[in-house]
């Protein structure tokens, strides 16, 4: 527990109003999770502002209200006024949680694509030496062993260094995490201590958020410019591992004060894969390193498995692993859940359910596909609602091109017309395709079983978008769906219907 007066201390920018020597018995940014003796932040929404909520706060015991308003009352409660409540409730909540990150060996991945495959991989990686391990991303949170569903892709700042303080007093030794760039834009990571910070690629995304990719690329970057800039005493060296062939790396190196090591395809990259080779059941190259070389044989799929394991091998080599150890646990990683998903029933076709949610990471899935393809391609997909638009017309170019028939249906609509959705869809999938081509069908459901009952022997069903995810999100309500439940039970289904009639 501290006091308000040890709190306030670590901001360089603040206004007080009541006294400082109140115990806080915690911090929240959400007046209904507020307890007796807590910090409220009032954080500025998407929809209202944190101010709106004071009251409510004041009313469940809050002692005191950090905010960036002029005109919160609040006579019971000492009041706190700052420039950005974002970035106040970052540093607040390093400083209440006694900043758990500097007694960690921690890694952040960014990255439009790859983050969650590539933070799987370090973490199997360092697992395999020993160590005590805690991982944060889109799928969920995993600390020494135990699972947590996910809040978000890098939760808010306070629950963040509160799961960094869990894993510490769990004896974790080593945290890998996925970095979103709302994360970044939002200060969330401010009181992170990394070690080491890893890009994976940089494509347009989030442009709903960012507007600008000159704005989506300045947030990533933030991750690679503060390495090193809490004011602590370590030993470590901080290091970038970077996609040295993403077009963008010496923007981001260049922003860096670290050590920095290249991984990629190109002569210049210090860690190297040449002679690939992608089949259905997994990827092999020739791996070249400043430490050796040797063959790996992975059983995941796609030029986007080379990138993804590159990037982790690269954290495992710096972490002191060798080569034959790095190869050992390589090949022994079918996958994550949702991510290239092969669901098998024992069909004489293939099915693949992917996150694939923007035009760079459905044109990679669909390119690796067809790799290996035999017959068709079909591909069901669709885009989410209140999201990015721009990137609508792209998605269904990109399927139209690698695809021989496409079914656009709904990802997760939210509040918005599905209608409008596949009216931005369209525009780029016609580019490509005939009113012959394709279908439009609104039930996610019925497009997936409609994709399943089209396919024939040798043919690969690709549905894109959800992966891991296990319910889809309308406007006031959501219903659980899982596009592999959904596969499954149809095969099941067909694979019975079929025995029956033997």
């Amino acid at each position: 527990m501290k006091t308000l007066a040890e709190l306030v201390g670590c901001l360089l920018h603040a206004k007080v109003r009541g006294p400082l020597d109140r115990p806080v018995t915690g911090i929240s940014y959400h007046s209904a999770r507020v307890r007796s003796g807590d910090l409220f932040v009032c954080l500025p929404g998407t929809r209202s502002h944190g101010k709106r909520y004071v009251q409510e706060a004041l009313a469940a015991g809050a002692a005191a209200v950090v905010t960036d308003a002029d005109d919160v009352a609040a006579e019971q409660a000492t009041v706190i006024t700052v420039p950005d409540t974002r970035l106040a409730l970052a540093l607040l909540a390093a400083c209440y949680y006694d900043y758990p990150a500097t007694e960690l060996v921690l890694t952040g991945v960014t990255g439009t694509n790859g983050k969650t495959t590539t933070t799987h991989l370090i973490d199997a990686l360092l697992r395999s030496t020993g160590a005590v391990t805690g991982l944060l991303g889109t799928v969920g949170y995993r600390i020494r062993g135990q699972e947590y569903p996910s809040l978000a892709t890098t939760p808010e700042a306070s629950d963040l260094q509160a799961l960094l303080r869990q894993m510490v007093d769990a004896q974790v030794t080593h945290a890998t995490m996925e970095v979103s760039s709302h994360a970044l834009a939002w200060y969330r990571t401010v009181g992170c201590d990394f070690d080491t910070v890893v890009l994976t690629n940089i494509t347009e995304d989030h442009l709903d958020f960012h507007q600008t990719f000159e704005h989506y690329l300045g947030s990533k970057s933030k991750l690679f410019a503060w390495l090193g800039s809490l004011p602590v005493k370590r030993k470590r060296l901080r290091r970038a591992v970077l996609n040295g062939d993403d077009p963008h790396w010496q923007h981001l190196a260049e922003q860096t004060p670290a050590e920095i090591l290249l991984y990629g395809l190109s002569d210049h990259c210090h860690v190297r894969a040449a002679n690939i080779r992608v089949t259905r059941d997994g990827v092999s190259y020739h791996l070249e390193t400043p430490a050796g070389q040797l063959d790996l044989d992975l059983k995941m799929t796609g030029l986007f498995s080379v990138y993804n394991s590159l990037a982790a091998l690269s954290v495992a080599l710096m972490e002191g692993l060798a080569l034959e150890q790095i190869k050992a646990v390589l090949e022994e990683i079918a996958g994550v859940p949702g991510r290239f998903e092969v669901i098998d029933e024992g069909q004489d076709f293939t099915v693949i359910v992917d996150y694939a949610h923007t035009p760079d990471g459905l044109e990679n899935i669909l390119r690796a596909v067809r790799e290996f393809a035999q017959a068709r391609v079909l591909t069901v997909f669709g885009c989410g609602g209140e999201r990015d638009r721009s990137k609508r017309p792209l998605m269904g170019e990109v399927a139209g091109i690698y695809s021989d028939f496409v079914i656009v249906t709904s990802d997760n609509p939210r509040g918005e017309e599905q209608t409008q959705i596949f009216r931005e869809i369209l525009p780029g999938l016609q580019k490509q395709k005939s009113k012959r081509e394709y279908l439009v069908l609104f039930d996610r459901k019925e497009a997936i079983e409609c994709a399943l009952n089209m396919a024939q022997a040798n043919d690969v069903v690709v549905i894109a978008g959800k992966g891991h995810e296990t319910e889809q999100i309308f406007l006031d309500y959501r219903i659980p769906f899982d596009d592999r439940l959904v596969v499954k039970a149809w095969l099941q289904r067909r694979l019975k219907k079929n025995g029956d009639q033997l």
